[in-house]
């Protein structure tokens, strides 16, 4: 028996994961033929006896010992107590691995740590061997990192081939270590995500990055928030976009590009094709430069999520911003809250965008919170809401909402079918009325699936039951929906493409066609009967319209629509659309998926969501 057994058994009764050591031939004959071992010093070190010091010699309790002290040596690297190691004790433990790759290091997440320059050294040479230790993620935030002990970790990764995803935020990178980023960035093929939010990257280092990311053809996500580009900065990062073809999301939120800067990104925009996530929080944007970006949406068509909070655009600056959209079937989010939108009783801003979600298919998602629009400027925005198909989730808190503007809501939601998730959290003028009236829309809304609300009245516990078990409702109901429609895709695919259908339709000359009658007449054949072949078979013969009943009778409780069954049975019979996904199918069905997992909003619904938001945007 190898001394490998032994560990692993050793391992295995001290739940310690197995270490890669060499093989020994005198361990395994001291196994084979067992004595009392004698006292070992090195052992008994560690402060505690094992069942199998009987197989041991003064060797197995080296060895033993050895096992622990690798251990201990791995479980440091992994917490960061860099200082609790020496380098030949990390030398010792990637000798272990024996080549073996490891999953051990996956993800590091190293953040307040304060790691010294002799830490930093330590964690440069563990990079060095990546194709042993594998890391993917690498977490360096809030390490007050800068001059040597950044610059020895980054000279490790510009060889490093397996971190994917670095974070360097809220350390002390200025404009003298921006070289560095520089160099790693035109030689490191593996980072396809780097934060260096909350740093003090200024002009200068701007230009470095921007210039590397010129050659870079790898890394897809960039977040430069809450440095100190400025007007400049902005510029190259600008001239940047003209020509990357590969970054896909950008955050430069709080770096005060002003009109100047903004206008560099506007123009990027009008030629960039790759971008799809675009941050500008807190760049004094004004409304001259909502306009800017405006114009430049009526070109672009790659991106998705344009995210300005806190820039002042206000309603004329919403209006520009609307216009522009008229053009635009690309973008997806648009979050303008803290912009003065509706301020001082102004509904222009509502009603433009009212307009738009009225007859308009994007966007699917909008932040208005902290925006008082107010009754006035909600009853503007939800005048023609009834008849949009495409919005899925809505964020209104803190909007100085009364009862009229939640009535307003209440009745474009009894014939709204598309919007998921409603946010009117923090509006205290709503009242225990206010709630009422939307608890009374819900009963006939079979849609909306979320809702923020403050129960703050009088029997407030009887109102959130009541809203609960709408949302409940909807939520079981659409699954049911998608349930029902896969399984008569199912049974159609079957039983209307067998040999025995095609020759019979050979024969007759008849081509399938599915009729649009009325689907009021339903069968109660079990599934089982539907799936045996002899019915199958006898299933061709009939009539095209009864096998439309047949087929329909699965949806027993009458969940779908005429013309949602008639899609699906088309679908069923069309060669083109085998080997399509499900989310196709329901989208073509539905004509929108709405995913059923915890995760069904699409981006933050809750003002107060900070952690969440600035996740999902980087």
């Amino acid at each position: 028996m190898s001394k490998k057994t032994v560990l692993r058994r050793l391992s295995e009764s001290l739940g310690i994961s197995s270490l890669g050591l060499p093989r020994t031939r005198s361990l395994s004959s001291v196994i084979s033929s067992p004595k009392k071992p004698q006292a070992s010093t090195v052992a008994q070190s560690y402060g505690t006896s094992y069942t199998l010091d009987r197989y041991l010699t003064n060797e197995g309790h080296r060895l033993v010992a050895s096992y622990f002290r690798l251990n201990q040596t791995q479980k440091h690297i992994q917490k960061g107590t860099f200082h609790q190691i020496t380098e030949k004790e990390l030398d010792e433990l990637i000798d272990s691995y024996n080549g073996i790759t490891t999953l051990a290091f996956e993800t590091l997440n190293y953040q307040h740590l304060s790691l010294t320059l002799a830490e930093c050294k330590l964690l440069a040479k563990l990079l060095n061997y990546n194709a042993i230790t594998n890391i993917h993620t690498l977490n360096l935030s809030r390490n007050r990192l800068s001059g040597s002990s950044l610059r020895v970790i980054l000279d490790a990764l510009q060889k490093n081939t397996t971190v994917s995803f670095l974070d360097l935020s809220f350390n002390m990178i200025s404009d003298n270590e921006s070289k560095w980023l520089g160099k790693l960035l035109k030689k490191n093929n593996s980072i396809k995500e780097l934060s260096l939010a909350f740093n003090k990257i200024g002009c200068d280092g701007a230009r470095r990055i921007s210039k590397a990311l010129k050659i870079n053809s790898t890394l897809k996500r960039l977040s430069l928030e809450a440095n100190r580009l400025n007007t400049q900065g902005g510029l190259f990062v600008s001239d940047m976009l003209k020509v990357n073809r590969t970054l896909k999301y950008l955050h430069l939120g709080s770096n005060n590009l002003q009109f100047v800067g903004i206008q560099g990104i506007a123009e990027a925009l009008r030629v960039n094709e790759s971008l799809v996530s675009l941050s500008l929080d807190v760049n004094n944007i004004a409304i001259s430069g909502s306009k800017l970006l405006a114009d430049a949406l009526t070109i672009n068509k790659t991106l998705t999520h344009l995210y300005m909070p806190r820039n002042n655009i206000g309603d004329e600056g919403l209006k520009h911003l609307c216009q522009a959209l008229l053009l635009n079937t690309s973008l997806t989010y648009l979050d303008v809250e803290f912009n003065n939108i509706g301020i001082h009783g102004n509904t222009e801003g509502s009603s433009v965008l009212g307009k738009l979600l009225e007859n308009h298919v994007v966007p699917r998602a909008i932040n208005l919170s902290h925006n008082p629009i107010g009754s006035s400027g909600c009853e503007a925005l939800f005048v023609g809401f009834h008849k949009n198909k495409t919005l899925e989730s809505m964020v209104l808190s803190y909007c100085s909402i009364g009862f009229e503007g939640i009535n307003a809501v209440a009745e474009a939601l009894k014939s709204n079918q598309c919007l998921q998730n409603l946010s009117l959290y923090k509006n205290s003028n709503i009242g225990a009325d206010g709630h009422l009236v939307l608890a009374k829309a819900l009963e006939q809304n079979t849609n909306l699936k979320r809702v923020q609300l403050d129960y703050n009245f009088e029997d407030w516990e009887a109102v959130g039951n009541l809203i609960q078990g709408y949302l409940t409702r909807n939520i079981l109901l659409q699954q049911e929906k998608y349930d029902v429609a896969c399984r008569i895709l199912k049974a159609a695919r079957i039983m209307l493409n067998t040999s025995a259908y095609r020759t019979t339709t050979t024969n007759n000359s008849t081509p399938l066609a599915i009729s649009r009658r009325s689907f009021s007449i339903r069968s109660n054949i079990s599934n089982s009967i539907i799936l045996s072949s002899p019915f199958v078979i006898s299933f061709m013969y009939l009539p095209f319209e009864i096998q439309e009943k047949i087929l329909v009778s699965l949806d027993t409780n009458q969940v779908l629509t005429q013309h949602q069954a008639i899609i699906i049975l088309n679908w069923s019979v069309r060669k083109d659309t085998l080997g399509k996904s499900m989310e196709e199918f329901l989208i073509r069905t539905f004509g929108a998926y709405y995913p059923l997992t915890n995760d069904i909003r699409l981006w933050p619904t809750e003002a107060n969501d900070k952690d969440a938001l600035i996740f999902d945007r980087f």
